[in-house]
């Protein structure tokens, strides 16, 4: 089974999350979760840290199922 890793970007003071941004399509579980983790790195670095610190910015991911062909 294949899972598509999907990213938002959330802030934890106004309670809401951009639209999530897919990243790529993984073969396993484990390597779907991993790749969640350092991606969450690297866009939280790309962010100002006044921004971060503000707006309590966070990510949050999901790794579905991929259905399709």
């Amino acid at each position: 089974m294949k899972f598509i890793l999907t990213i938002y970007v959330c802030s934890f003071i106004e309670f809401d999350c951009m639209q999530g941004q897919k990243i790529k399509e993984f073969n396993t579980w484990n390597q779907c979760l991993i790749a969640a983790h350092n991606e969450s790195i690297e866009i939280i670095t790309k962010i100002p840290p006044e921004l971060v610190e503000s707006k309590r910015i966070a990510t949050k991911y999901t790794c579905q199922p991929f259905l399709g062909a």
